[in-house]
């Protein structure tokens, strides 16, 4: 299976500056790194199908993205995804020209030559969801054969319906705290990443934690205090690295 392409940047709609261009290349290099180290991909990184709902919040999308860049997870989508999460955005955020949203979408199919599922047209045996509209998402979760779907509406997903068929459905913060958990040298590789390519505004350690809450990507004090243990240490190793 191809793995993640090298990102051209971090930021969506603002050009970034070298210094943290550099920083973050280096974090994604040494994700990469890692991640061949060990066999390319993990065992323990699971094929996640993001929803729309996901992709629309740019800090959250941006965060799995460099999850992915880790290797930690493999991101699943689909162009029906796409065009929802587009017209969201449109929705609420009408300055943003719509050519900037498409070069985001395309930076994705880029980074991710594998992330884009085939239209799944409907079939029997895919069982029904609350709101018809939702069945789209699942069709395309087994298509990919993900064992996740990222979600922030976990009713319109039934762990009664979807646990049968190996799925379930989690927000955004559980797909982050089992990264951290189970693969925490590459969780930490993809958050020290995104940080350093955070530049308007750069954030500190602290500043980047609460965004991260604030995000609703953190939701225990736990994992918060293990953030920040990691943000710490990779400062340490930064440090060294330019003495």
């Amino acid at each position: 299976v191809e793995g993640p392409r090298r990102p051209p940047g971090d930021t969506e709609f603002t050009d970034i500056p070298s210094k943290a261009r550099l920083m973050m290349a280096r974090g994604e290099d040494e994700a990469r790194h890692l991640a061949r180290s060990k066999g390319e991909w993990s065992a323990d990184a699971p094929i996640v199908l993001i929803d729309s709902c996901v992709w629309h919040h740019s800090f959250s999308r941006n965060v799995l993205r460099h999850l992915a860049l880790a290797m930690a997870i493999r991101i699943r989508w689909s162009r029906l995804i796409e065009a929802e999460w587009i017209a969201s955005v449109q929705r609420a955020r009408p300055e943003i020209p719509r050519s900037r949203l498409l070069m985001v979408r395309d930076r994705f199919r880029s980074e991710f030559p594998d992330g884009l599922v085939p239209d799944a047209l409907p079939r029997p045996g895919v069982p029904r969801l609350p709101d018809p509209n939702d069945e789209h998402v699942l069709r395309a979760a087994m298509h990919a054969g993900a064992t996740i779907i990222c979600t922030v509406d976990r009713r319109g997903f039934p762990a009664e319906i979807l646990g049968p068929l190996g799925i379930t459905a989690v927000p955004p913060h559980a797909v982050l705290s089992e990264c951290i958990a189970k693969q925490h040298a590459r969780g930490a590789a993809a958050l020290h990443a995104h940080r350093a390519g955070l530049e308007r505004p750069s954030l500190s350690a602290r500043e980047y934690v609460d965004a991260l809450k604030k995000s609703s990507l953190i939701e225990n004090a736990t994992l918060e205090r293990q953030v920040l243990r990691m943000l710490a240490r990779g400062g340490e190793r930064a440090r060294e690295r330019t003495d």
